[in-house]
This record gives structure tokens, C-alpha cells and sequence, in this order.
């Protein structure tokens, strides 16, 4: 029992040794190595307390700030340890970790009561990391190489599109004239028309008016008849007119005429055969009149199915007209002979050509106004969209237009905030019980462009990180670079 007792007390003993033989910077950190230098006292690096020197790193926690025990876990709620990690990168772990048996430095110094033996592989834990270091330092140094292809691509787009809208706007003013000049001519021929169509309507009317005054009256005609009937004597019919007779006359009635006038002149024949003879005569002389007036009457119907058919072929006329106009060379083409089916169509041309320009220009000044960064360099994400496919959902950011979950709208661009690191959409579908969707997409520096790590911290308010060249900074691959040297 003895025996115990004695062990016991010098195991003890020991541990107080491996304490009070710890140097007063053993667990520091090399920016706070100036402040451990010996001296009568100790002032604590985060409050305004003062102790003996003698009791850093005592085991004990004198300062409110932990600061005294920079090698031991005497201040585990609030001290920190230095692990050295010779051979690999020097860190800070919490002093509660120091001696509690789980070897948390890869040098094995935060434990050194030996309550574990600890190996220390800094060594392929530092060429591990290097090996990391070296491809995010290669990465990044091909993120700023394609940043400056960037920047050149967006001071090339942006002066382009300078000089596009600048010769668009140019070309505005001349078509303006051309519409107004054609407007014109348009209103012409349109009044040309309605004072052709009202002379055409007067003279119609005009012609049928005539017409109606020539037509002999039914009695007068009918008097002639009997007249006629007296001439030719009593006894005689007057021979009946068919449809037949009537058309044959109109084909035969001049050489029916002419052997009428022969009969007459033949003086040999008997007077029964003159009789015969003037019966035949009148007979078709009355066909012959009852011709004429059949030819001579007016037709309404006939004469405006006559006017529609003509109103057909103007049609084709135009319709070729106008196929053609297009192909012919500007000096054989006069505005003003153009009938107004080929002054709309070309009004409607220009009007459209006009159109287009002005939403070209539209599109043009709204890119050129909005946030492109510095050199431009986010000017080549313009009309660009990146897609993230995930296990539910495809996430697609149009840049300075919109972004979207599948068919869900997340909402439409709305500035970049942050010094230009983070993208903001808002507005975007209702969310059930919840507000109006929206995205805020966080860039960072990246040899690609590439979405990734799709969040939603809070309901329908969703987050999503995106690497690009264009966040890629010299400043920053100085700092990658520093800590590679660090690491040796």
C-alpha cells in the first residue's frame, strides 16, 4: 500500500515538472510572440490585468482573458493552443483539447503528458496539402488568365455595340422621312380614288339615265305596228318572232337585208311574187329593229359582272407589281407611279424596318446602362444562362435577366450587391403561406463559369454559389501563394 502511494505522488511530481519546465511561449502563436517576451510581469493580451511573469503557463488561469496559458488547458473555455505542425501548416486548436488524449496537432504537441503516444505525420499531411495548394494556385492562375479574355471580350462588345447604336440611330432619320413622304402619297392616292370612283359613279349614272330617255315608249310602239300593219294589207300576219329566228337574225341579218334589197330590183317576177316579196321584207325588217333594240338594251347585271372582272385582273396586275418592286434597282422605281397597293405594302416595310431598329436600339442602350464591372468584365455573361441539375430540380441564372427552378420563376435580376460578388433576383413566384420567391447568387473566383451548392437558408429564399473567372483577383492569388509558402 506503501508502495502506491509512492508511485502515486511521484507520478505526480513528474507531471508538475513537465508544467513548471513548459516554456512561457510554448502554445503561442507567431503573431503573438512579442508579447511573451520574459520580463517581471505578464500583461493579459485582452484585459487590462497584470501578473508575475512566472505565472504564464503555470497551469493555472490568472487572466479573465486566458491569455496566461497559452500551452495548457487550464483556460479551456476561452484559450487557444498553436500547433506548430512543423512540415505541414501551423494551426490553432482549442485548449481544452490540450492533453485530453486525442491527438488533434499532427506533430503530436498538444499532448505532451504522454497519456497518448501521438506520431507526427506533418510531413505527408504538408505535401498533401501543397499538392492542393499548387492546383488552386494553377486554377486560379488560369481564372485570372481567362479574366483578362473577358475583360478584352467585353471592351470589344462594348465598343461595338457603341458604334451599333450610333449608326442604328443614323439610320432612323432617313426612314422616318420616307414613311412620312409615303403617308403622304398614300393619303393622295386614296383621294385620287374617291374622286375616280364618285366620276365613274356619275358617269354611270349619268349613261343610264340616257339610255332610260332613249328607249321608245310601249303605245308609240305599238301605233307602229298597227302602221305597219296597214302598209302590208289586210289578210297579212305578221310573222311571229322566235327565240330561234331572233338569234338567227342577229348572225344572218345583214345578208338577209342585202336579198331583200335583190328582190326588189328583180323586175321579172309577177305581182304575186311581189307581194310575197314585200311581206318577207317588212316581216324581217320588224326582226331586224326588234334586234337592234334587244342589243341596245341596257344591262346592269352583265355590266357589273363586266366591272368585277376588270377589278380581277387589276388585282393580278398588283399582285405582280408588287413581287416585282422588290428586285427592280431604286432609279426605275418612282413612288409616285406606284398604285396604292404598292405604297402600303412599301409603308408597311418601312414602318416594320422601323420597328425593328427601335427595338434594337432599346436592347442595345439597356445592356450598354447596366452594371458590367470593371473593363467590362461581366459583359460576356450577358445573354448567357448556366444550369445546376440537382436531384429535384434544374436551377438556371440568366444573368441581368432572371433565374428559375424548373418552371418555377426564383425572380428577375435586380443589381449586383456586395462589391460586385453577389447577384440578386427578386420577385419571383408566389411562395405558398410565404413570401415572393427570390435568389441571391454569390460568385467567387473560379477558372469556369459554374453554378453549384444550392441552398435555402430561409422559405423560397434560395442561395447558390457560382464560380467565374470574372471574381478572380491578383490580390488574392498573392494571398494563396503566402500560405503555400507558409505550409513548407
Amino acid at each position: 500500500m506503501m508502495k502506491l502511494i509512492l508511485y502515486f505522488c511521484l507520478a505526480i511530481a513528474c507531471l508538475a515538472q513537465q508544467v513548471l519546465s513548459l516554456s512561457p511561449t510554448y502554445g503561442v502563436g507567431p503573431e503573438e510572440l512579442e508579447y511573451y517576451k520574459e520580463a517581471k510581469y505578464f500583461n493579459c493580451l485582452r484585459s487590462n490585468v497584470q501578473i508575475p511573469f512566472s505565472q504564464v503557463n503555470d497551469d493555472f488561469c490568472d487572466c479573465p482573458d486566458g491569455t496566461d496559458e497559452p500551452g495548457t488547458s487550464a483556460c479551456s473555455s476561452i484559450g487557444r493552443f498553436y500547433c506548430q505542425n512543423s512540415g505541414h501548416k501551423g494551426d490553432f486548436i482549442y485548449s481544452s483539447f490540450v492533453n485530453d488524449g486525442v491527438c488533434d496537432c499532427c506533430d503530436g504537441s498538444d499532448e505532451y503528458q504522454l497519456k497518448i503516444k501521438c506520431k507526427n505525420n506533418c510531413k505527408e499531411i504538408g505535401e498533401e496539402s501543397r499538392k492542393k495548394q499548387n492546383q488552386a494556385i494553377e486554377a486560379y492562375e488560369n481564372g485570372l488568365q481567362k479574366k483578362k479574355q473577358m475583360e478584352e471580350e467585353g471592351t470589344r462588345v462594348f465598343n461595338e455595340k457603341t458604334e451599333e447604336i450610333t449608326r442604328l440611330r443614323k439610320e432612323i432619320d432617313p426612314i422616318t422621312q420616307e414613311i412620312k413622304e409615303l403617308e403622304v402619297l398614300v393619303e393622295q392616292k386614296k383621294s385620287e380614288r374617291e374622286v375616280e370612283n364618285k366620276r365613274l359613279l356619275d358617269e354611270k349614272e349619268n349613261k343610264d339615265k340616257e339610255t332610260a330617255d332613249s328607249k321608245p315608249n310601249v303605245d308609240e310602239q305599238q301605233k307602229e305596228t298597227e302602221e305597219n300593219k296597214e302598209v302590208v294589207g289586210e289578210g297579212v300576219e305578221q310573222p311571229e318572232i322566235q327565240t330561234s329566228e331572233l338569234l338567227d337574225a342577229i348572225s344572218k341579218g345583214k345578208d338577209d337585208i342585202n336579198n331583200n334589197n335583190n328582190d326588189n330590183n328583180n323586175e321579172d317576177e309577177d305581182e304575186d311574187d311581189n307581194s310575197t316579196n314585200s311581206q318577207d321584207k317588212i316581216g324581217r325588217t320588224t326582226i331586224v329593229d326588234q334586234n337592234n333594240d334587244f342589243l341596245n338594251e341596257d344591262n346592269n347585271e352583265d355590266l357589273d359582272q363586266f366591272q368585277k372582272i376588270l377589278k380581277s385582273f387589276k388585282s393580278v396586275k398588283n399582285s405582280i407589281y408588287n413581287f416585282i418592286l422588290p428586285i427592280l434597282p431604286n432609279r426605275f422605281v418612282s413612288l409616285k407611279d406606284m398604285d396604292l397597293g404598292g405604297l402600303e405594302s412599301e409603308l408597311s416595310k418601312k414602318r416594320e424596318s422601323l420597328k425593328e431598329k427601335e427595338n434594337e436600339i432599346e436592347k442595345i442602350d439597356k445592356m450598354l446602362k447596366s452594371d458590367l464591372g470593371v473593363n467590362n468584365v461581366f459583359l460576356p455573361l450577358y445573354n448567357k444562362c448556366f444550369d445546376l441539375t440537382t436531384k429535384e430540380y434544374t436551377y438556371t441564372v440568366c444573368p441581368y435577366e432572371k433565374a428559375s427552378q424548373g418552371h418555377t420563376s426564383l425572380g428577375k435580376f435586380e443589381s449586383f450587391n456586395n462589391n460586385g460578388k453577389t447577384m440578386s433576383f427578386e420577385n419571383g413566384q408566389q411562395c405558398w403561406g410565404g413570401p415572393k420567391r427570390s435568389l441571391k447568387v454569390n460568385m467567387e473566383c473560379g477558372g469556369d463559369n459554374e453554378l453549384y451548392d444550392v441552398q435555402e437558408p430561409g422559405k423560397c429564399e434560395y442561395t447558390i454559389k457560382f464560380k467565374t473567372p470574372a471574381l478572380c483577383s491578383e490580390e488574392h492569388l498573392k494571398v494563396l501563394k503566402l500560405e503555400s509558402d507558409h505550409s513548407l
